[in-house]
């Protein structure tokens, strides 16, 4: 530089115009070199810049030097250079595979960790007869689960961030992992060199798509033979129904037109005096509502169970049941389920969005607590569920006398409003219970017969139970760890749960309903908690009602107890783990609290007593209006204090012990009114929309719309390409969505598996013998 200053600074000196030349050349050469030494990787300035740091962290721009200095496998390393020369010098094919993988996004101390680029742009490179430039080697996605801390204030405690990387194929997850640790190393070194403090660790590198493969998977064979053996019986068995109510039709057209012409010769033969009108139209009427074909033997009848048709109108039909039904509860049971799938949106939505901090935004709104607060709405399950068991156990005692055919029939038919009801009780075997209990004399004493007719219609009841709910929810345990492993294989998200490890090992607990007393990490489907609360509570239900028979003071003390018991229960373990209640954590007490039976049968207990009362006053009860009205409000205070009563976001500990305890038997007693006032008259308009026969068949439908709708939101979410932007209009519209599709596939889920097991039921166990009908 002394020599140039000295040429500069020679005013006198005459210099040509080719050294002046040569002169600017020198300088623009020199500061081409301090400007390739300011992009080298080693000499990249960032100042104190914090987010400069994040910005430029793995950007592949700087990836020479590291390449340098990390051993990887020959190809793998030739191809890397060619692809980082590329992409410096321009090249089309080069910023393709730059733009496929994951950079620095905006938003990350608003809550975005999902640094995935695009998988399908990477495997898009690969087809070159549409591209005119295409990678001259294969290309690879991966998915790198990376720890990022910086400093004390931007990201303190860590970020796990997922940061997608489309590279050569000839690079595997251990190459890509090593490449990665040494880009670690550097930038640590650069954050240092600035200033401040700033750490970067991988703990996981997986190719994307994996080395799963859906026809390779043993499981996912046998899976799609069951259900194409089940598709093979449903369309035979739809196409011989249809051809017996054609046979069965054309015969009837035949009789009429016999009829007819009869009645014509006899008002031809009797003036004209229509003798035969009264019959005719009676037996119009009768081919009208009765059966729509003959009745087959036991092996036919068998084979329609699976038939479509049968099946479907049962499903859909909207015609209420003659025995006078709570048909508030079909209202309350759907909007229940709708409420369990707008939580579980909700949740979805949080895990996958890429401004994760929205969800605190958002949980600081008042009508947020009515997602936070949800649990309450699985509490009208059970209260649903111990009010019908009751109901349907007094009225088949109360039908003990009955013990003709018809009348078994007829008792059959007026629980047609309680067979199909989901996240209900099952039908209880009527006969069976009536031989071996009802029809016994009464004594103060059971004899040893009546012991053991107790105990046997005791695991009559539970097995009638799980034989008619297990079909369908094994099947959705079956899909749900198939499609969680596919899944899991195909995402650049990492779902939060693991059923696809889970149900492979442990799905011998949901089949027997004792998931829930399991640490919530060895839950398959953990939302299947309800199932085994909800057949506990059962066992437990019918143990009571079964001691009724003799003992109704013993009955109704033992209930008292069961639920005094959990009280104290669920407040001494509370209390013991100094639980707060947050309405940010609605699950931080899952193991000990959330779905233990000790803590959830309140509900039901209320829901037997209420059942009890409704049949024991048949729902004609006289309440004065000012008490109709204090009623109403009392129950409406309930709810809405349970749902939004956590004015702060939290409770303290002996709030809390008592909020989580009586919490969920309050809500039965306020579900307790709605029933009473809307069974007997006092519902009014809430009546009126909960008895609606729309929600009849939605109704039927809940039990496999719970079982399925999360997987479904699993299936969906994670096949995404990137994350979702949260906002509340987004979420609605994808809860729409969701609630859509979980009924269309519990339809065909109840259609397939649920109804074909009733029937089947009825059929083997007597209550449902074929019997040929008389032709007229």
């Amino acid at each position: 530089m002394g020599v140039f200053k000295r040429i500069i600074n020679k005013k006198e000196s005459n210099i040509i115009p080719s050294t002046r030349t040569m002169f600017t050349v020198i300088i623009f050469v020199l500061v081409s070199v301090v400007g390739a030494s300011v992009n080298s990787t080693s000499e990249v300035s960032i100042g104190k810049s914090r987010m400069l740091w994040l910005k430029t962290l793995l950007d592949h721009h700087y990836w020479m030097e590291i390449l340098d200095s990390t051993p990887l496998p020959k190809q793998c390393e030739a191809d890397l250079r060619n692809y980082i020369v590329a992409l410096n010098n321009g090249q089309l094919w080069a910023s393709k595979i730059y733009d496929a993988s994951g950079q620095y996004i905006p938003n990350v101390m608003f809550g975005s960790d999902f640094w995935v680029g695009s998988k399908n742009a990477c495997r898009d490179l690969q087809l070159k007869q549409y591209y005119a430039q295409t990678p001259p080697f294969a290309t690879n996605f991966y998915v790198a689960k990376i720890n990022i801390s910086l400093d004390g204030d931007h990201l303190p405690q860590g970020r796990i961030t997922l940061v997608g990387e489309c590279l050569p194929a000839s690079c595997n997850s251990e190459a890509v992992a090593m490449f990665l640790a040494s880009a670690e190393r550097l930038a640590a070194e650069r954050a240092s060199e600035a200033g401040f403090a700033a750490t970067i660790q991988t703990s996981d590198v997986r190719k994307v798509p994996g080395a799963y493969s859906l026809l390779s998977d043993y499981k996912f064979c046998t899976l799609m033979t069951v259900v194409s053996v089940i598709f093979l019986l449903m369309l035979t068995a739809s196409l011989f129904e249809g051809y017996l109510e054609r046979k069965y039709q054309l015969a009837a057209a035949a009789r009429d037109l016999e009829l007819a012409h009869n009645d014509t010769t006899q008002k031809t033969n009797n003036n004209n005096v229509p003798q035969t009108d009264e019959k005719r139209k009676e037996d119009g009427d009768n081919n009208e509502k009765g059966p729509r074909r003959e009745t087959c033997g036991i092996w036919a009848e068998l084979l329609l169970s699976f038939s479509v048709l049968s099946n479907g109108r049962t499903i859909l039909s909207i015609h209420r049941a003659s025995d006078g039904a709570l048909t508030s509860l079909h209202g309350i049971r759907f909007l229940s389920v709708t409420w369990v799938i707008m939580v579980h949106t909700y949740l979805t939505v949080f895990y996958i969005s890429d401004n994760k901090t929205m969800r605190v935004v958002t949980e600081r709104n008042l009508m947020y607590q009515s997602v936070g607060n949800a649990s309450y709405c699985v509490d009208t399950f059970f209260f649903i569920s111990g009010l019908l068991v009751t109901v349907l156990f007094l009225r088949t005692e109360e039908k003990k006398k009955k013990r003709a055919e018809a009348d078994k029939e007829d008792l059959n038919k007026n629980l047609n409003g309680f067979t199909n009801s989901a996240l209900s009780v099952s039908v209880i075997s009527q006969q069976s219970f009536k031989d071996d209990m009802l029809d016994k004399p009464k004594s103060k004493m059971c004899t040893k017969r009546e012991l053991f007719n107790n105990i046997r219609s005791f695991f009559v009841l539970i097995s009638y139970r799980i034989v008619r709910l297990t079909p369908a929810y094994a099947f959705v345990i079956w899909l749900t760890q198939i499609s969680f492993t596919y899944v899991y294989n195909q995402s650049a998200f990492e779902p939060a749960i693991v059923d696809h490890l889970t149900c492979d090992a442990y799905w011998w607990r949901n089949l027997l309903y004792i998931n829930n007393l399991y640490p919530q990490r060895e839950i398959c489907m953990v939302w299947s908690w309800y199932m085994a609360n909800d057949t506990q509570f059962y066992v437990v239900g019918i143990i009571i009602l079964l001691l009724s028979v003799k003992h109704p003071k013993f009955a109704s003390i033992s209930l008292g107890v069961v639920l005094v018991s959990s009280w104290v229960t669920t407040i001494y373990i509370s209390v013991w783990h100094q639980y707060k209640a947050r309405i940010q954590e609605p699950f931080e007490m899952f193991d000990a609290l959330y779905d233990k039976p000790w803590s959830r049968i309140g509900p039901y207990l209320v829901g037997m007593i209420v059942g009890w009362y409704l049949h024991k006053t048949k729902c004609q009860v006289r309440i004065p209006y000012w008490l109709v009205g204090a009623g109403w409000i009392s129950a409406l205070a309930i709810i809405g204090s349970l749902i939004f009563g956590m004015v702060d976001g939290y409770f303290e500990v002996w709030p809390t012990a008592f909020y989580v305890s009586i919490g969920h038997s309050a809500w039965g007693a306020a579900l307790a009114w709605v029933a009473i006032a809307c069974c007997c008259g006092y519902g009014g308009l809430i009546n009126s929309a909960l008895s609606y026969r729309g929600f009849l068949p939605l109704s039927r439908l809940t039990y496999c719309a719970y079982l399925i709708h999360p997987t479904i939101m699993v299936i969906s979410t994670f096949h995404l390409d990137g994350p979702l932007h949260l906002q509340n209009t987004m979420v609605i519209v994808t809860y729409a969505g969701y609630a859509v599709m979980a009924f269309l596939s519990s339809f065909a889920i109840s259609i397939s598996f649920e109804a074909p097991a009733v029937r089947l039921i009825k059929i083997l166990s007597g209550n449902d013998r074929p019997r040929k009908r008389q032709r007229t």
